[in-house]
């Protein structure tokens, strides 16, 4: 019997169908649909449909090519996000922010729900009507950044002065779009999705919510969009080309929502970090004080961990790329806030400490800053020695990765500021913890040179690293030797005022050289009177002699003397240096 034609099967009525003739039907079940079409993707997945008789309905053609192969992909780039769904996102938010105040809440709630189908990964392609009528809403903000500099000051200024502050004036974002926003904040950290937004006008539109928004909800998810398409560079060089934009950013720093300026301050950090375009907002810093102002403000005032590191990241990158700035901002204020800052911090060894400590080195270079130390060094000196005693908590120093960074910036405003007042150093003789502090970093700077040098760990050091441990030692060891020389005179305008009649018993040896003798180890104690000679002077070794066999400490004696016998001498000069060494020992 010849097998039937295809056409035969196709010519069957529905009703001949259901009377569930096996002859009309291949072996496995397949409707006639089947042999003709193709299974359907759940086919595929699964195999072909149950048998006749099944519930499930049959498939009647083959599955549609993928939306890549008919160049109708709606994906942004090479991520799975989706153009549709972006641009809907940014109707919605324009919708609202374009509301009166007292129906924003009921249409976001609205416009949210009725667009609710789409997600951020799936979605249909834009049509250009959508696309005309996106950039025609963001026409306002676009004639507002053709004004001149001084008219967008102004004006930005004026908007967010105009922001009501009462509860019943404030704009309430819908769950369901700013689960969306956040979503798209989320994505704008990819560079294909930030050149997108920008493409989308997103810039103008994250504008209009700043400068109209008064939910501090919504200014705080458009400032944080802004900072994450801020690190895409050709983007952040088109933000500063919207002055703007500049004004609008700054004056945020004087918000009082602790999420909003959090947002704010990354956001101005990662376009300074842009050397193409800081200088549009470095001029801007410099045109009004209001904005140092601000800093000091948070820096003095705020307990928010996450505020007060993105304030003092910001503050450093201010002060390391712009001379001019350090200069005309280091002051008392400034300093009184810095230090308040980093007691609210609690000196933990993280970035914020790191920042706050480099701005007060930046500070040491100019005068008003060192000035601005004099008047104020109890108080700098106070948690310079705070900080380093917490540095060295552990028994070996650690100036791996950015520690010797910290580390030699608060060295480095320490020695300003005991250089400067001489009064500072009667803060480090009072307790002899300071002394052992400054040695153990010192022995650690020796020990971190020598690992530098060997053939294991030379890969992976740098030459700015090596110079860095170098002057960090040297600055040391000129602290270590003015402490000594100090106490040195001190202890001799004490032994001319004593009677004859006083004894040495009846004198209290100083802390530090009671450290030395007593506690210090010997490895650490040789390496600093060695370090000594070859980095200050032999005197100041024969300070240290004279004052511990005044409080007659032997152990020091024996050190000095290994020292001493162990410096070089020339074969021209052996007999004097023999004398010398003879007199001295």
């Amino acid at each position: 019997m010849s097998e039937p034609k295809v056409e035969k099967f196709l010519t069957k009525s529905s009703a001949d169908t259901s009377e569930g003739s096996s002859a009309s039907l291949p072996l496995g079940g397949c409707s006639p649909a089947m042999i003709v079409g193709g299974c359907s993707p759940a086919m595929i997945a699964g195999g072909c449909s149950p048998a006749f008789g099944s519930e499930s309905p049959a498939p009647v053609r083959n599955p549609s090519p993928p939306r890549e192969i008919l160049g109708l992909s709606d994906n942004i780039g090479g991520t799975a996000f989706s153009k549709h769904w972006l641009f809907r996102t940014l109707m919605n938010l324009l919708k609202v922010i374009e509301q009166p105040v007292d129906n924003a809440a009921t249409t976001s709630e609205s416009v949210s729900n009725t667009d609710a189908k789409g997600d951020c990964v799936k979605g249909s392609s834009l049509d250009e009507s959508n696309s005309t009528q996106l950039n025609d809403s963001s026409k306002s903000v676009k004639e507002a950044a053709k004004d001149s500099p001084a008219k967008d000051r102004q004006l930005a200024g004026a908007q967010l002065d105009s922001i009501p502050t009462a509860d019943s004036d404030i704009i309430n974002i819908s769950d369901t779009l700013q689960d969306e926003l956040c979503q798209l904040w989320d994505m704008s950290s990819d560079e294909n999705v930030a050149k997108l937004l920008q493409e989308f006008k997103a810039v103008d539109i994250l504008i209009e919510v700043i400068s109209k928004s008064n939910a501090p909800r919504a200014t705080e998810i458009a400032i944080g969009i802004l900072g994450n398409m801020a690190c895409t560079a050709s983007v952040c060089e088109s933000m500063a080309s919207s002055q703007f934009l500049v004004v609008l950013s700054l004056s945020l720093l004087g918000k009082t929502d602790a999420p909003t300026l959090v947002e704010a301050t990354r956001f101005l950090t990662t376009v300074l970090s842009n050397e193409k375009c800081r200088d549009v907002w470095l001029k801007e810093y410099a045109s009004d004080t209001k904005y140092i102002e601000d800093i000091k403000f948070i820096l003095r005032s705020s307990v928010n961990k996450d505020l007060l590191t993105n304030t003092a990241s910001l503050l450093d990158y201010i002060l390391d790329v712009s001379d001019e700035l350090c200069r005309t901002w280091s002051s008392v204020t400034l300093l009184t806030a810095v230090v308040e800052a980093l007691k609210q911090l609690g000196l933990v060894v993280e970035e914020g400490t790191f920042s706050l400590l480099h701005c007060l080195q930046m500070m040491s270079t100019q005068t008003n800053g060192v000035a601005a130390i004099i008047d104020e060094v109890e108080s700098t000196v106070d948690i310079l020695k705070e900080f380093l005693l917490k540095i060295c908590e552990d028994e070996i120093v650690n100036l791996e990765d950015r520690r010797a960074g910290v580390v030699a910036s608060a060295v480095s405003v320490l020695n300003s500021a005991l250089t400067s007042s001489p009064a500072g150093y009667s803060l480090l003789f009072s307790d002899k913890k300071c002394i052992r502090c400054l040695l153990k970093i010192l022995y650690a700077c020796d020990k971190e040179g020598l690992a530098r040098h060997t053939p294991a760990s030379s890969p992976h050091r740098s030459l700015s690293s090596d110079n860095l441990i170098t002057t960090l030692k040297e600055v040391l060891f000129l602290i270590v030797a003015d402490i000594i020389s100090i106490g040195y005179k001190e202890e001799t305008e004490l032994s001319q005022i004593d009677s004859a009649e006083d004894s040495i018993s009846e004198r209290t040896t100083p802390s530090w050289l009671q450290y030395m003798n007593n506690d210090c180890e010997k490895t650490r104690l040789k390496s600093l009177t060695a370090g000594i000679v070859k980095h200050c002077s032999v005197e100041i070794l024969k300070f240290i002699r004279t004052l511990s066999e005044k409080y007659e400490l032997t152990r020091l004696q024996l050190v000095i003397k290994d020292t001493y016998d162990n410096i070089p001498h020339t074969d021209s000069n052996s007999s004097s240096d023999s004398d010398n060494a003879n007199k001295f020992c």
